[in-house]
């Protein structure tokens, strides 16, 4: 069991005990004294105290330990009125004062601890002969349990103040490491995309390279082959005619004009496949 509020664990425990202990002291009562009514009357209003701080001690715990210990004063002092010798009485109110230092805080608790101290030093002492010497006891009594029981809870809410701030800022810290991992990831997850982007956009480029080259060898192979011809052929015919050679002029012309003509559909094809990236031509012969 993981006690997550020392005030809690401490309250439920005491009123099971409480609970347990004044019913047993009830029937004891009424088995052994039936005679003697006050001691049973006492341990029953104490018992239904305690049953209703049991009932109030989720959503209401200050007010079931006021209830409580404010009943079970009230109710030990009248005892004490009555009974001269009651050492019980006197245990129950120092176990009053522990509880105080233990559950209440602020005024409420100095409050209540200023009641009792008056009880102890008045209605304790009311059939004391020796009052100044039992106002002093008790009154030292009182302040040892108390005051050591305020002293320990005190050390114990700084530790817990301590450790709850403690685990607030590493709560704190692991939401910032969360983010920044968050973060990152998004970030890798861009990087990644913008790699296989690059990769892809390298990958085209490369193709797109390659593929120009081919065109340009393409090319060449067309300058080499399918123009080089018609222009070789050209400049013979011109080469013919100004030998002063016996073919009649227009033959030369007609020649001269079919090559020309011939030259005209190679630079046309060769301007369709540069714009349609396409050099793919076939083998003329």
């Amino acid at each position: 069991m993981i006690v997550r509020n020392i005030e809690k664990f401490f309250l439920n425990t005491l009123l099971r005990i409480s609970i347990l202990g004044v019913s047993f002291i009830l029937l004891s009562s009424i088995v052994f004294r039936p005679e003697k009514m006050l001691p049973t009357v006492v341990s029953l209003i104490i018992l239904v105290a305690c049953i209703a701080a049991y009932k109030l001690r989720d959503k209401y715990p200050q007010q079931g330990v006021l209830l409580l210990t404010s009943v079970t004063l009230l109710v030990v002092s009248y005892q004490r009125l009555i009974v001269a010798h009651g050492s019980i009485t006197l245990a129950v109110v120092m176990i009053i004062g522990f509880i105080f230092s233990v559950m209440l805080k602020g005024r409420t608790m100095w409050v209540m601890h200023g009641i009792a101290f008056i009880l102890l030093n008045t209605v304790f002492v009311y059939h004391v002969s020796e009052k100044v010497t039992a106002c002093i006891t008790f009154s030292i009594l009182y302040f040892i349990i108390t005051f050591a029981t305020a002293v320990l809870k005190g050390s114990y809410d700084g530790i817990h103040y301590h450790l709850r701030n403690t685990n607030l800022e590493l709560q704190r810290r692991a939401n910032e490491i969360a983010e920044q991992n968050k973060e990152l990831n998004a970030t890798q997850a861009e990087l990644s995309s913008l790699n296989q982007n690059l990769e892809q956009i390298v990958t085209e480029r490369t193709a797109r390279i390659k593929s120009q080259n081919e065109m340009l060898i393409r090319y060449g192979h067309i300058n080499a082959h399918h123009l080089r011809g018609p222009v070789a052929r050209l400049l013979g015919l011109a080469a013919v005619y100004k030998m002063g050679s016996d073919v009649q002029p227009d033959q030369l012309v007609e020649k001269m004009i079919d090559q020309a003509n011939e030259i005209d559909a190679v630079v046309k094809r060769i301007n369709a496949d540069l714009d349609s990236n396409n050099m793919g031509w076939e083998s003329e012969d």
